[in-house]
């Protein structure tokens, strides 16, 4: 048998050169083949075989998955109306990773400050970046956090073996809830421990902490406090003007806005003054949106879930009739107690409220 050299002669500065300068060749054939799918599936070539779209011809004839194929799709045919970010493409200067960021969000008039931005910076620079920018698009973010939302899933599976495997994928902010529980988990587990466990991975240690939440709740853990205020803090940064819906071109959020709004129906805000190149100025004082105060005398009032027929009475949020980044009063008159799926629905999802000149709430479905 012959052996497999693994280790070659050239430098470690030539071998850099090949791997980058290989990069951007394939950068370039990944470009052409995006161009060669867009104008078959505009000829619908994939019809001959008896396919619904063309995603599913590339399933088969070039085994992508079918969430990758309609990713590619999207890419190339968002290309068609970059001439700039096809040119970049094209030429090797920018990555089918950066290419595929920046059709999300870049249109004829924005493309070029966009890849100044994109083609020193790194890839996942330039996935947060562009995100951030379309997270302060009300109607498009809000899109993808009903998007976001209905492809939330947990699975788990038994194997033969004795193991047990358990998948889950939800929205980001929602993600950001389970791990700070999960860091909780690992803290106590840590603060019991004599001796430590300095020779387990982190992914064991993290193991440990879900099995551990399951036995607290199973053990009587699970009583819900009516305030979900101040059991957990997770940081959402956003521009003010787009949180009250009049973004800047270059405004900014860590989520999609109108899943910020929900969140800052019931939180703790701090403003934050930062000049143009964002270099904090000025760090005002955290402060409650709906003081405790408040918040009992709307338990005292509503007493469980406001959306007509629903009968939850724990893990309730405040929502604001009229947003306070609208003008609305943080008052009792203004705001109602919903639980968490009503207040996601009225925010991201189907639903709408408002008071009648009489005081009375109306529900009704968006669109």
């Amino acid at each position: 048998m012959q052996a497999v050299q693994l280790i070659s002669r050239r430098s470690l500065d030539d071998l850099e050169a090949e791997i980058v300068t290989l990069a951007q060749r394939i950068n370039t054939f990944e470009y052409e083949f995006l161009t060669l799918v867009r104008e078959f599936d505009l000829r619908q070539g994939w019809k001959a075989y008896h396919f619904n779209n063309c995603a599913e011809w590339l399933n088969m004839k070039c085994g992508l998955c079918p969430g990758t194929a309609r990713e590619k799709l999207r890419v190339a045919n968002a290309l068609f109306d970059l001439p700039l970010t096809s040119g970049a493409f094209q030429s090797g200067e920018l990555s089918y990773s950066k290419a595929r960021a920046l059709t999300r969000i870049a249109n004829p008039q924005t493309e070029q400050e966009l890849l100044d931005y994109a083609i020193p910076a790194t890839a996942r620079q330039v996935d947060d970046h562009c995100r951030q920018l379309r997270n302060v698009q009300r109607e498009t973010s809000t899109r993808d956090a009903e998007r976001l939302h209905r492809g939330r899933y947990l699975s788990h599976s038994l194997h033969g073996d004795g193991s047990a495997t358990i998948s889950v994928e939800l929205p980001r902010e929602s993600g950001e809830l389970v791990f700070r529980a999960l860091d909780m988990a690992l803290a106590a587990i840590a603060a019991s421990e004599e001796d430590g466990a300095d020779d387990e991975t982190l992914f064991a240690r993290q193991a440990d902490a879900l099995v551990e939440m399951a036995r607290g709740y199973l053990a009587g853990g699970r009583e819900k406090s009516s305030c979900t205020a101040d059991h957990y803090q997770v940081v959402v940064h956003v521009d003010e003007k787009a949180l009250r819906g009049e973004p800047e071109e270059n405004s900014k959020s860590d989520l999609p806005i109108e899943t910020v709004r929900r969140l800052c129906c019931d939180s703790a805000v701090v403003v934050v003054e930062e000049d143009k190149k964002g270099n904090p100025l000025n760090v005002g004082r955290k402060h409650r949106v709906v003081q405790p105060a408040l918040k009992r005398a709307l338990l005292a009032r509503d007493k469980c879930c406001r959306y007509p027929g629903c009968t939850h009475e724990k893990w309730l949020d405040a929502h604001h009739v009229m947003h306070w980044a609208d003008g609305g009063e943080t008052s009792l008159d203004n705001t109602i107690l919903l639980c968490s799926r009503h207040h996601r629905l009225l925010h991201e999802g189907a639903l709408a409220v408002r008071r009648d000149g009489g005081g009375e709430l109306h529900f009704r479905r968006r669109g």
